[in-house]
């Protein structure tokens, strides 16, 4: 780098290589924590695509006057999925011309599970839960013993979300 009255006309081999130093230690100490920055938004990501779906389906429910169902997408677990339809004739089966609200799959690396076993949740005109109730838990298979999101759907079919929740 030439300064006026010097004779420089650039940086030295040694002060090159000690910046690049100091760079690949500043830089290997910020990869894992943007590792851990993207794994977490994967999960805030995941966990706000089902509240979304969840509430959509409770305001749909209420606007439509009819049942509005949100079910794991294979009908079994929820690990692969979830599909919101307007169940128009309330057999709680999804049939053809019922409409398709939304229909959302999890990120690979994330695990949804249900405590009770529940695959679907069904809301009523008001809003409320027909059935069971349910907690599901949403985790990332990446890691172990990290914080997880839970929700919760009340008998009213409010949905009540816990961050702090440790996945096993």
């Amino acid at each position: 780098m030439k300064i006026k009255g010097s004779k420089h006309l650039g940086f030295t081999l040694i002060e090159l290589m000690i910046t690049i130093s100091v760079a690949a230690i500043i830089l290997s100490l910020a990869v894992p924590s943007f590792n851990f920055l993207v794994l977490n938004n994967r999960l805030t990501t995941d966990i706000n695509r089902l509240v979304t779906s969840l509430n959509l389906a409770r305001s749909e429910a209420v606007k439509r006057g009819v049942r509005v169902e949100v079910a794991a997408s294979d009908g079994a677990d929820w690990r692969n999925g979830w599909v919101v339809w307007i169940d128009a004739n309330g057999d709680g089966v999804l049939d053809a011309g019922e409409e398709i609200a939304v229909e959302q799959a999890l990120n690979p690396s994330m695990v949804l599970n249900s405590v009770g076993g529940v695959v679907s949740f069904v809301y009523q005109a008001d809003g409320s839960i027909v059935g069971a109730l349910d907690t599901l838990n949403l985790c990332d298979n990446t890691r172990t013993g990290e914080t997880g999101r839970e929700i919760t759907v009340n008998v009213t079919g409010r949905i009540n979300l816990n961050s702090g929740f440790t996945c096993p």
